[in-house]
């Protein structure tokens, strides 16, 4: 699976020491874990850092683009860490010459590593992380002598360390979902009426009372659209069915193509009310027995010269086939006697294979 990421690149001009960080998009959240993780590698504090016109450190002053201004949640962490923020001027990228010629060159120098190692295939993220993390590491190995230089003009890392996460709080709707960056996430429905803190990191977002976790989401790109789990949603709907004919995100309720066939076919045997409750009742199995399991029925009885496909006979077909898995898994394996193989090469024409 293509892993499509971005990098943050810090660069320090004199000796063009370079540090990178993967991220998934150009957020504040990734330019904090970016600059955490420079400084936290330096071990110490440059006294400026010079940075571009991305949204995640800037914004429009002006109509036509042309006036940009430091966002204040950027500058709060520069003060965190006590750096001087500067940004190039606008469509300006050679005012930061030294920086842009890097990030060139590191990326042919991490497409140069690929072609040597001969694959592009990692058994995980992190495996990949740590590749690029030697890749960086050769390349500084010859900076050595002029990165002492740097570091001398720099003051100590002294500033208390700086989450990798923002905090708000959030109160559950009464449709089992939540708002967060300007999204709506779905979470399980008995907290329908909590008010909990939200812990948004780069990826993900965990909502927690107190100190205990209660549930961890996908964190999404983008301000708009929502993230619907159905499995959050669906006990909900279940006492609700009603509501599932002018439910907001209903085509999140269809995880794949089977199900929009399972509630089409519904639809030709029932009246819209019975067959939103058949089909409902059925999404629920899923949720509790497992979604590829139930789905695997589902396309089964949907093949039958005569389907007839509910709730019941979807559970009666899982209880058998969970039934026959029992059986398998409690059979004693045959017991096998070396005496025979014994017997077997004691006869002069196998032995010799006449």
């Amino acid at each position: 699976m293509k892993l499509d990421h971005l990098m943050f690149h810090a660069v320090l001009p004199h000796s063009n020491w370079q540090w990178a960080l993967r991220c998934r998009s150009e957020s504040l959240l990734s330019v904090r874990s970016w600059l955490k993780a420079t400084i936290g590698r330096l071990g110490r504090v440059p006294k400026e850092l010079l940075i571009d016109n991305s949204s995640p450190a800037t914004h429009r002053l002006s109509n036509d683009g042309k006036r940009r201004g430091f966002n204040g949640e950027f500058l709060s962490i520069c003060e965190h860490f006590g750096i001087s923020p500067r940004t190039t001027n606008v469509s300006c990228p050679h005012e930061n010459g030294t920086c842009e010629s890097m990030h060139g060159h590191f990326k042919s120098r991490l497409e140069q590593h690929l072609l040597l190692r001969g694959s592009r295939d990692f058994e995980s993220e992190s495996a990949y992380d740590f590749f690029v993390l030697g890749v960086l590491e050769k390349a500084n190995g010859l900076r050595a002598v002029r990165l002492a230089e740097e570091l001398a003009q720099m003051r100590e890392h002294l500033a208390p360390e700086l989450p990798d996460y923002t905090e708000t709080m959030v109160r559950v709707n009464n449709n089992s979902t939540i708002r967060v960056c300007k999204r709506v996430y779905s979470v399980p429905s008995k907290l329908i009426g909590s008010r909990l803190r939200a812990r948004i990191h780069e990826t993900s977002i965990v909502l927690l009372d107190g100190l205990v976790v209660l549930a961890e989401l996908p964190l999404r790109g983008g301000d708009r659209g929502a993230v619907i789990d159905f499995r959050h949603i669906i006990t909900w709907l279940v006492r609700k069915p009603g509501a599932f004919a002018e439910y907001r995100w209903r085509e999140a309720m269809f995880p794949s193509l089977v199900w929009r066939m399972v509630f089409d076919h519904l639809c030709r045997q029932h009246d819209p009310h019975a067959a939103d409750v058949c089909y409902l009742e059925i999404l629920q199995l899923a949720a509790q027995k497992g979604l590829s399991a139930v789905e695997n029925i589902v396309e089964q009885l949907l093949a039958a010269p005569r389907p007839v496909v509910n709730a019941q006979e979807v559970n009666l077909l899982l209880q058998t086939y969970e039934e026959e898995a029992m059986a398998f898994r409690q059979r004693q394996a045959p017991v096998v006697s070396l005496e025979d193989y014994d017997q077997l090469l004691q006869n002069e024409e196998v032995a010799h294979g006449f």
